[in-house]
């Protein structure tokens, strides 16, 4: 899986461009366009879970997360939908203490 990313010289703007069809480039794409529905079908047309794809899937050498924060649009929503860990809630059990 290859992602290339093309820099204008005139426009100086980078240009994300898809290397190849497999799941994971579509995966990398779909996080960089910042749509979360599609981001949704995608995941689940995948077979593959978050966690999987946020500890394994690289796009242009760097985890996905990176890749959105430093490439996306709408990175704080897809963010939210790839990596839940800061949304877990822990329950004690004060009785016990």
């Amino acid at each position: 899986m290859c992602i290339l990313g093309a820099t204008s010289a005139v426009s100086q703007a980078n240009e994300i461009v898809a290397a190849d069809d497999s799941n994971v480039t579509q995966l990398c794409m779909t996080a960089l366009a910042g749509n979360r529905a599609a981001m949704h079908n995608d995941i689940k047309s995948s077979g593959y879970s978050k966690p999987f794809i946020v500890n394994n899937v690289q796009c242009n050498g760097v985890s996905i997360l990176t890749f959105v924060q430093q490439h996306g649009r709408n990175a704080d929503a897809m963010l939210r939908i790839l990596d839940r860990r800061e949304h877990m809630t822990s329950i004690t059990d004060l009785a016990k203490n």
